[in-house]
């Protein structure tokens, strides 16, 4: 089950799996307070009544939106959880295009459901970061949308 989550309530593990996405770690919660804006939610999957993934979107009406941040819990990766959340996320909020920056480890996850590369950028600290976008128009099929 998937479910929006307030910043002022966030459950518990939430946290713990949500700072798994972040270069580093301990930056979770000034990361989590980006939150507190109108135009960014945060959303949950549960299994069992436990928090299996975690997600941020950004939604607003003058911007693409984006996936800000997704973070399955160690134990449940790679059994789909991710895809799934990506996939309700789309088609709940009925968008046409969805962004995501991110690094090479989680390159081949957004391919392989659907996102194309088209950006790439080398940071200071000499890290090199995607921009991938899903476009339903052109990702008929892939994801059940």
């Amino acid at each position: 089950m998937i479910k929006e989550v307030e910043f002022d309530n966030l459950p518990g593990r939430f946290r713990e799996i949500f700072s798994g996405c972040l270069g580093r770690p301990e930056q979770s919660d000034e990361v989590l307070k980006m939150y507190q804006a109108p135009e960014r939610r945060l959303f949950v999957m549960r299994q069992g009544g436990s928090i299996v993934v975690v997600a941020g979107l950004k939604l607003h009406e003058l911007e693409e939106p984006e996936l800000l941040h997704l973070a399955v819990r160690k134990d449940k990766r790679r059994s789909g959880f991710g895809s799934a959340l990506v996939e309700t996320m789309i088609n709940f909020f009925m968008v046409d295009t969805l962004a995501v920056w991110t690094d090479e480890d989680a390159v081949g996850f957004y391919e392989k459901i659907g996102f194309d590369i088209v950006n790439e950028i080398q940071t200071q600290n000499g890290l090199v970061r995607y921009k991938l976008r899903f476009s339903r128009a052109k990702s008929r099929g892939r994801l059940e949308t």
